[in-house]
Order: C-alpha cells, then sequence, then structure tokens
C-alpha cells in the first residue's frame, strides 16, 4: 500500500536529504519524490511512500524536523 504526502520544506541544504533519511529510517520506502519552488525560500515536495502501518506517526515525526513547515496526507 503506498501513501502521498504533501510536504512544504524550507529551501536549505540538505533539507530535502534529511527528509527522505527520516522517512527510510522509520520503516517507510520513498519511491516518488517531485520537489519544486513553492516561493522564494521553500519548496513543495510531494513524496510518495509504500507502508504496512499508519503513516500519521511519521507525519508527526517529519513535522519535528527544523526545515518542515508543513505535511499533509492526499
Amino acid at each position: 500500500m503506498s501513501v502521498r504526502l504533501e510536504i512544504q520544506l524550507a529551501s536549505r541544504p540538505g533539507a530535502l536529504l534529511r527528509l527522505l533519511g527520516l522517512a527510510e529510517r522509520r520503516g517507510y520506502t520513498p519511491f516518488r519524490v517531485h520537489a519544486a519552488p513553492f516561493g522564494p525560500t521553500t519548496q513543495m515536495v510531494h513524496l510518495t511512500v509504500s507502508r504496512e502501518r499508519p503513516v500519521d506517526q511519521l507525519i508527526q515525526q517529519m513535522r519535528k524536523l527544523y526545515d518542515v513547515r508543513h505535511v499533509e496526507k492526499r
């Protein structure tokens, strides 16, 4: 099963890598990533992960990352 997340992320060096690393370390396999500018200091990331457990815990952990401004399940 897969789920798509929409994430507003600060445009800083390493921010996307930290986000993907968090997902992978928590046992969610990222298999589709699309990032595009969303203003001068922000990027919109559409991340699709495969999962075998609820994604709510991953969303809560992503919100704790300094560079993450907003996370929403689609």
